[in-house]
Parts: structure tokens; sequence; C-alpha cells
């Protein structure tokens, strides 16, 4: 099929108007990211390129701008998302990585400040692994074993650790935290050698709340990754007991958190040996990350 040349924003323009009319503030990135994709191009396309395109790649990418009218995050059409330094693949069984979870990598490059140390990290439902994934990088002589429910997932984790060349430091496990003696499990495969760090981003939604949030998020993202059972704070029930059997004493924990539920994490935290010893917010000034130290 003959292409034709065109400039980028005399065929977006019209698809980016759409995407205004129900209310999508980000509605030229989109269509740009879309196009690129439709063309199966790497680097996003700028307004004032001239690009050359069929007929066939113009339709796919007009489908491609349907679905995101339908509330289809970008991120899920094109099954990637930016996260710290690096692109991350995504599929249907992982969590989209926010901004917000940034604050967590801040949070422990700011409590380990040489980079040089070697330790042994894991990520407690693990999801893209986006969390472990970018302390790989940032620490280059440590090694993280992320932990997930789902096997899918861990597979995107795979092969996000294979694109940035850190699969000989990472480990893989497919347990599941809601069973009894999950802590036990995974320190019986790991040798009995506990862990210097953990970092998690639990499901911490209350599930009444999730039919609320955005179609991006409710429709998009998995329902166990979001739901944290009545008052969201199930995960850090099962979780917070079990942890003095897995991280080494002096050890520290990094908890992804909803806003308001830092005092009920913090006390369970006490109950089990654990000593709150930062709170962390995020860009919008919300308590976001708790950490705190086995004692």
């Amino acid at each position: 099929m003959i292409n034709k040349s065109i400039d980028v924003y005399t065929l977006i323009r019209p698809e980016i108007e759409k995407l205004k009319k129900v209310g999508i503030e980000t509605a030229n990135l989109d269509c740009r990211i879309l196009l690129s994709k439709s063309q199966d191009k790497d680097k996003v396309v700028y307004n004032h390129e001239k690009i050359d395109i069929s007929e066939n790649e113009i339709k796919k990418f007009q489908s491609l701008v349907e679905q995101r009218l339908s509330g289809k995050p970008v991120s899920r059409i094109i099954n990637k998302r930016n996260f710290w330094k690096q692109e991350f693949k995504l599929n249907e069984e992982t969590l989209d990585p926010r901004p917000d979870s940034e604050t967590l990598i801040n949070s422990v490059l700011e409590h380990y400040k040489n980079k040089s140390k070697s330790f042994k990290i894991l990520d407690l439902g693990s999801g893209s692994g986006c969390l472990g994934l970018s302390l790989l990088e940032e620490y280059k002589n440590s090694e993280v074993t992320f932990f997930d429910i789902s096997k899918k997932s861990l597979d995107i984790v795979k092969i996000n650790a294979s694109n940035f060349g850190v699969l000989d430091r990472s480990k893989f496990i497919n347990l599941d935290w809601s069973v009894e003696e999950w802590d036990l499990n995974l320190i019986k495969i790991e040798n009995e050698i506990k862990f210097d760090v953990v970092i998690s981003n639990p499901p911490y939604i209350p599930t009444e709340h999730i039919k609320t949030l955005q179609t991006e998020v409710k429709n998009y993202d998995p329902f166990i990754a979001l739901n944290g059972g009545n008052d969201g704070l199930d995960s850090y029930r099962i979780l917070i007991p079990k942890l003095k059997n897995v991280v080494k004493k002096n050890g520290k924990v990094f908890f992804e958190i909803g806003k308001g539920q830092e005092n009920f994490i913090s006390s369970k935290a006490k109950e089990h040996k654990m000593l709150p010893i930062e709170y962390k917010k995020d860009l919008s000034g919300v308590n976001r990350v708790l950490v705190f130290i086995v004692k």
C-alpha cells in the first residue's frame, strides 16, 4: 500500500479534539504515543514532524484512539509504562505503576546512601517489578527476590529484568501471602537467609471504594492488586505479624500506604517489634510511605 507524507499534527488534530471532548487532558501526548504505536516506532513522534504513513496505519491509529475514548489508559493500550528511569512492560495481571510509588524508591535511597553496598531485598507483591527493578538499577551489587501470587505477573518481571540486564540479580517466587506459612516457605526457599530490606505496595483500597475510582483504574487495573478488604487494611494485617521472620534484625521495611492509614499500620507494627521511623509524603502531600525498623 502506498504511503502518504503528512505532518503529525494535521493527522492527529481531529483525534485530539475527540479526546478533549470527553475530558482527557493529555489528548495531544496520548495521540502522539498511539500514532507511534500504530507505526511500531519506539520513539514518540512530535507535532511538527512529517511522517510517511499508510492507510492501514492510519486506521490502526484511529482504532487505538477509539480504545482511549472508551477509558482505556494509554499504558494498557501499548502495554508499557515509564517509571523511575526505565520503561516497564505490563500485562493484564500487573498494576499500572504510578508516580506516587516513586516516593518509596526515594525513601530507600535516603536510608541507604551507600549504593555500592550489597543488600538482599524482598519485593512483596511485585507486580511489574517496578519497585525492585528500580532498586537493582540503583544498587548494582544487590539482589532482589520478587514475590507474587500471579505467575503471569512474575513472567512480566522476568521480561523486564532481562531487558534491563539484571536477570542474574533477580529471583522469582510464586507464593500467596494469605497462606498461613508463607513466611516459613519463603525463608526455606531462601536457605534460611533473611532480608536486609523489604519493599511493598500491597492492595490498600477499601473494596466498596474501588467502584468510585477513575475508569482507567477500576476497569483496567487487576482487582486483586487494588482490593484491600473492607477498610483497605487486610494486607497489612496479614503481612506485618510475619515480617520479623523474614527480615534481619535492624533491617528496614518500606510500605506504600493509602491516605489516612498510617496510624493503624504504625500501631500494628509496634505490636510486632517493628518501630516506625519515618512517614514520607507523596507529590500531593499525603503520607504515602511508612518506614519501619525491625527490632
